[in-house]
């Protein structure tokens, strides 16, 4: 029996246009941490697994037509699934085949707005609606070959942003929650880096 190989795409939504900014975020004193909370705002509900799975798939076939849906195993086969999706931190893991990880990579990268909520009229789906109204900026930061890895990410780069925002290193921090003085510690190297896990971790 052969088994599937998957990828997972750890991913963060980001808004770096001020006109997508809300109006909730307390003004600081410290500028930089109001713009880097408003970069990285929360996104609205209607954002749901299914309707990113959705997105998804038809920035695939508007790029790459029937070949590229083709590899993700056909319109309806459901080779592209959400398996974690967070509107408050605006987080999600994706999962899709680990022959195509590029090309739904590269969908990703074209994506470029997601719903906002409209005071007086409520929430409309689909693009034709209107609803896809707020400009982002979809990025990846983590491919892994498991669901495991993907989640310890995504919680480390949690940790750091509220370090980041708190204005505490990291490993002070962590060292505080482990019994240590954090002293030493390595953790933030290379958090931008873009991690490519072996074919040894393909366990799911």
């Amino acid at each position: 029996m052969v088994r599937i190989k998957q990828r997972y795409l750890l991913l963060d939504i980001l808004y770096p246009d001020p006109s997508s900014w809300p109006n909730s975020i307390p003004d600081n004193a410290d500028p930089e941490t109001n713009n880097h909370l408003r970069i990285h705002s929360p996104t609205a509900d209607t954002l749901s697994p299914g309707l990113l799975a959705k997105l998804i798939r038809e920035q695939v076939s508007e790029l790459f037509g029937d070949w590229g849906v083709g590899r993700l195993g056909g319109s309806n086969a459901g080779g592209v699934s959400v398996k974690y999706l967070s509107p408050a931190t605006s987080t999600a893991i994706i999962r899709c085949p680990r022959a195509s990880y590029r090309l739904v990579w590269a969908a990703i990268t074209h994506l470029s707005h997601v719903p906002e909520y409209t005071p007086g009229s409520g929430y409309a789906f689909g693009k034709r609606a209107g609803a896809m109204n707020r400009p982002c900026v979809f990025r990846v930061v983590r491919v892994s070959g498991t669901m495991r890895k993907a989640e310890e990410e995504a919680i480390r780069r949690g940790r750091r942003e509220v370090a980041r925002v708190r204005g505490v290193k990291e490993g002070v921090v962590l060292g505080g929650l482990l019994g240590g003085d954090g002293a030493g510690d390595d953790v933030g190297v290379g958090v931008e880096d873009v991690d490519m896990d072996d074919d040894a971790d393909d366990s799911e």
